[in-house]
């Protein structure tokens, strides 16, 4: 009656055994998907800043083409009117 008893407990421990292993690992692909999902942002925050900085640089070159444009256009304006006038 004993050893009834006891294969019975162990398989109650061999049971328990099992679901806290795969707990384990369900606890581990959890932490392995929130390590990812982590570095993927952090890849895409990377990614953002230096679409941002691009962005940027390219703005200011378009500002400074813009503006020697201006001043060409006024010389232009202002040679013309020279020329007409005389």
């Amino acid at each position: 009656m004993a050893t009834v008893l006891a294969v019975h407990r162990l398989g109650y421990v061999h049971a328990l055994a099992a679901a806290g292993t795969a707990a384990a690992t369900v606890g581990g692909m959890t932490l392995a998907a929130a390590g990812f999902v982590l570095t993927l942002l952090i890849v895409i925050a990377r990614a953002a800043r230096s679409l941002a900085v691009l962005a940027s640089e390219f703005l200011r070159v378009v500002g400074e083409m813009m503006s020697a444009l201006l001043v060409m256009v006024i010389a232009m304006v202002v040679a013309v009117l020279l020329l007409v006038h005389h």
